[in-house]
């Protein structure tokens, strides 16, 4: 049995790759090798297949689903004997626990529908109206039993009457009028219809939103490709455009975002039981909404197949959302698949700079594929064949498909997949979300029951559980990736889920170009280490303005500053190498004073990390932060080292906070200090509109919260305008909080 890379190596060894034309050739070359090597090389992709299938047993799902749910309805009885917050923790605790029963039943049915009913009613004690109402639909969907449905569509009926959706409410209503009811439900009902006329009555109807001004175009030069320029002055934070994306995947693969609209999902995720929970959406419409997409992919994520091929999942992606539209396009009738592929490809090469939709503005997308060397070149069409197996020989995805032959679509299907992964190595982008710190790929944020008082709602104190962000998903953005490289970029580019919105990093004036950054920006990297990389990936060398100075490194080798320790020398120094040894290997590294050539002894960091180890104590934290400002002797001014070591003191205070005993007076005194130059730190070198540090800033909000520190109403107004960066959800956290504890205090 062997895995994907044994199979691809075995592979390679079969095949010897002829110059470069384009994909489509490039795949005929593993369809046409010698009969008896033809041969092997397809057994192994089907073996591949067959020793990947993860097959599911029923009967241990049931089970292990049934204990879960049993345990959540214990933990929810208990709240008959809580105060009125624990009730809310009751309820939260019992919310995730039905959530593990539903992740866990997969296609056990039966216990999927019970987990679904009692999620159902748990969020919707707490006030989870809409998600809610889903779970009564998912427990009627997968057999709950029918004499009890009158309870989940007057479950439903009330979480429609509390979303205001008088449509639905009049739906269920007259689903269960004529029932026999018993006399609290005839009552519910009762009370249901006089909602609905209170819905009912006439409402005045909002103004339309505004229509953003259009402040750039796109060019097209022979030495510069498209791009794109400012038609007009745009200010900083100003919306320069926005792009919807149809295609995106998680970056990991138990990533908790929705499937179908990219949303970090943060409560009562519907699953696909098929997929081993690896695939979950944010609500039903959304699971039906990529049902077709999926119904394609089901089978290999059940293999766990997608996790392993990288940006040839996203390559796959693209093609089942565009090949109908593709081929929708095609002007002539093909017969061979070198006729089909041409009449798909040659259109790529026209002028795009014209509003076009998203699919063909991906088919135009730039490839270097033809500069790759042999060995990246075989990988990705290794990738882009054993898909195309997979489609043809896993699912029904031959349906439909006329025109040429059977064999024919084999090729032209691998070979667009290799077109995508070629055309997403060079264009393809990753999008970033705020998270709650350290939460399971089964957990989820708003299921958390010590952190929320109602829905959206953070206790206080409670806003730094926000403080983390991360890449979430791979995304492919075509009218994006029509800006040219800059390592100073001009965007700001905020991810709300598909929903892409770019707003300028800085003042641009009109006529200048508006420049995206391919790699890490000019202050999180050397010059030299983005060029390779530059070059290696995107096959050009940068000349922006940053990279063109003298001194290209002169703002990140800023970040790098050292004293010398030794008395006779003091002198101020950048090392050689190594500049940010403490990420790069749990040993200690060597750091050299290029002024005296002497190592330096750096005990100020062995004593810091022995004092954090002791953060719970009070007489050692007030050590701790004399040890923190000692730092200043030998790390200059907003040195990434100090920073680091600031979000290691700040997290563990924090965090003994919660434990026990409370942090004093002094303590908020001296972390408060410490924040603010974090902060400036994080500003410094990320920009004080960056995810970077709007997640950061919820150490200083919940100080404010807390009263443990105030600031101007200039200031305050700042941190509220900053939440606009947030994606939307995320933001109604932030702004709640925000008027629940900090606008009151102002």
């Amino acid at each position: 049995m062997f895995g994907l890379a044994e199979t691809f190596s075995r592979q390679s060894d079969l095949i010897h790759l002829a110059a470069y034309k384009n994909e489509l050739e490039t795949i005929k070359m593993l369809h046409s090798l010698p009969k008896d090597k033809q041969k092997h090389f397809n057994e192994l992709t089907k073996q591949l297949l067959e020793n990947l299938e993860e097959p599911t047993n029923k009967e241990n799902c049931a089970q292990l689903s049934r204990s879960l749910r049993e345990e959540g309805n214990r933990v929810y009885k208990s709240k008959s004997t809580k105060n009125a917050v624990d009730v809310k923790e009751c309820v939260l605790a019992a919310c995730r626990l039905y959530t593990q029963a539903i992740l866990t039943a997969e296609d056990a049915y039966d216990e999927l529908a019970l987990g679904f009913a009692n999620r159902g009613m748990a969020l919707q004690d707490f006030g989870y109206f809409q998600q809610a109402y889903d779970d009564c639909a998912s427990a009627m969907e997968f057999g709950y039993p029918q004499k009890l449905h009158h309870k989940l569509v007057m479950r439903q009926a009330h979480c429609a009457w509390q979303l205001g959706n008088a449509q639905q409410l009049e739906e269920h209503i007259a689903s269960l009028t004529g029932l026999q009811l018993n006399e609290s439900y005839a009552k519910q009902l009762e009370h249901l219809q006089q909602q609905l006329k209170v819905l009912q009555a006439p409402e005045q109807l909002p103004q339309s939103p505004a229509v953003p001004r259009v402040c750039h175009k796109i060019l097209s030069s022979q030495s510069r490709g498209r791009y794109m320029v400012a038609t007009t002055a745009i200010k900083q934070g100003e919306l320069i455009f926005t792009e919807s994306a149809a295609c995106f995947v998680p970056i990991e693969q138990r990533s908790r975002i929705c499937q179908q609209c990219a949303t970090s999902l943060l409560c009562a995720p519907i699953p696909c039981p098929a997929c081993h929970q690896r695939v979950v959406y944010c609500s039903r419409r959304c699971r039906q909404l990529h049902a077709a997409i999926h119904r394609y992919e089901c089978a290999a994520y059940r293999r766990n197949l997608l996790g392993m091929l990288g940006v040839s999942h996203l390559a796959l992606r693209l093609l089942l959302n565009y090949l109908p539209q593709w081929l929708q396009q095609l002007q002539i009738d093909c017969c061979t698949a070198d006729q089909l592929w041409q009449a798909l490809i040659c259109p790529a090469a026209e002028d795009c700079s014209v509003p076009i939709r998203q699919s063909q503005q991906s088919l135009c997308m730039i490839t270097h594929l033809d500069k790759a060397p042999q060995e990246e070149l075989l990988y990705h069409a290794l990738c882009a064949n054993l898909l195309q197996v997979y489609l043809f020989s896993c699912t029904n995805f031959c349906e439909g498909l006329q025109a040429i032959s059977c064999q024919d679509w084999h090729l032209v299907i691998a070979a667009l997949i290799l077109r995508n992964a070629g055309q997403l190595l060079v264009n393809g982008h990753v999008g970033d979300a705020v998270v709650v710190d350290d939460l399971p790929s089964n957990e989820f944020a708003l299921l958390q029951p010590r952190i929320w008082q109602r829905p959206y709602h953070l206790r206080l104190g409670c806003l730094h559980k926000l403080s983390s962000c991360q890449l979430s998903t791979a995304i492919n953005l075509p009218y994006l990736s029509l800006c040219n490289h800059a390592c100073n970029p001009s965007l700001r580019t905020k991810f709300d889920g598909g929903a892409v919105s770019n707003f300028a990093a800085f003042d641009i004036a009109a006529g200048e170009e508006i420049f995206n950054c391919y790699t890490l920006d000019y202050r999180h990297s050397l010059s030299e280490q983005r060029q390779q990389q530059l070059q290696e990936i995107y096959k050009f060398r940068c000349g922006c303005s940053k990279c063109a100075r003298s001194k290209p490194d002169a703002d990140y080798l800023a970040f790098h500053r050292y004293r010398c320790e030794r008395a006779q020398c003091k002198q101020i120094f950048v090392p050689a190498t190594h500049l940010n040894w403490w990420q790069q290997s749990e040993e200690q590294l060597s750091i050299c004073c290029t002024a005296c050539k002497e190592p330096q002894l750096m005990s100020w960091y062995d004593e810091f990390h022995l004092l954090l180890e002791h953060c719970d104590e009070p007489r050692m934290r007030g050590k701790l932060y004399t040890a923190f400002a000692a730092l200043d002797a030998w790390l200059l001014d907003f040195h990434s080292l100090k920073l680091s070591l600031a979000n290691e003191l700040i997290v563990a205070c924090f965090a003994a906070n919660e434990a026990g005993p409370a942090l004093d007076d002094r303590d908020y005194a001296e972390l408060i200090k410490i924040i603010e130059l974090w902060l400036a730190g994080i500003a410094a070198q990320s920009g004080s509109n960056s995810l970077q540090y709007i997640s950061k800033l919820t150490y200083l909000l919940d100080m404010i919260a807390g009263r443990k520190h105030k600031v101007s109403a200039k200031q305050l107004q700042f941190m509220r305008d900053s939440f606009d960066y947030l994606a939307n959800e995320t933001r109604e956290i932030f702004v709640n909080y925000y008027k629940d504890f900090i606008e009151q205090t102002s």
